[in-house]
């Protein structure tokens, strides 16, 4: 029994390295998930951040203000360069969010380009490419940083207080419609009215 057992000691012994190897294999997979969505937390844009107010000049000549709105509009903006390939093979995606959200009303969506690339490259880009969105510039460079366009493309929904509601990294073709549909819908959602308060009753009370 016990040369038996001592046979057996080796095979265990590979049976729990395994074990082990695989375990800590699951252990470092996890991590490595974790760093990465805390590392595109810290550096790039996601829902929930908050961002100042500024105004600039759109591609038509108007003034517009991007971030806290007055009138409870929600903003779409795209982040691109115009060296940026995958900018513009997202460009047709956007153009079809630009059209589905113009006739929205409630609560009304404007939509924004938000060229990195130097005003002269991107009318040239605008007119070669056909943008069916207006586009404007950050009036200060710092204000890149702090809305983390850096990585583009980007898209981004603004609620009305200036607060991102939806951000997503990466290139968006036509054919994905979970993409598109997620930024149709958080621009259009509304939160539930809470209920009115009843007489006597003390706020937040059950």
């Amino acid at each position: 029994m016990t040369e038996r057992i001592r046979s057996l000691l080796p095979i265990l012994g590979l049976t729990v390295a395994a074990a082990l190897v695989v375990v800590l294999s699951l252990k470092v997979r996890d991590l490595n998930e974790r760093y990465a969505r805390l590392y595109q937390r810290a550096t790039g844009p996601h829902a929930g951040m908050w961002v100042p107010t500024f105004r600039a000049a759109t591609s038509t000549g108007d003034s517009v203000t991007i971030g806290e709105t007055k009138d409870g509009t929600r903003q779409v903006l795209f982040f691109f360069t115009v060296t940026c390939p995958y900018c513009k093979s997202t460009l047709p995606a956007w153009d079809e969010m630009t059209r589905k959200l113009a006739a929205y009303k409630d609560p009304r969506v404007e939509v924004y380009g938000v060229s990195l690339s130097s005003p002269d490259s991107t009318r040239k880009y605008m007119e070669q490419n056909e943008v069916a969105f207006p586009v404007l510039h950050f009036p200060e460079e710092k204000l890149s940083r702090i809305y983390r366009a850096g990585a583009v493309p980007a898209t981004v929904v603004l609620d009305e207080q200036g607060r991102m509601i939806h951000a997503r990294v990466g290139e968006i073709s036509k054919t994905e419609r979970p993409a598109i549909d997620s930024v149709l819908t958080m621009a259009r959602w509304k939160p539930e009215p809470r209920p009115a308060q009843q007489p006597g009753e003390e706020v937040g009370g059950s």
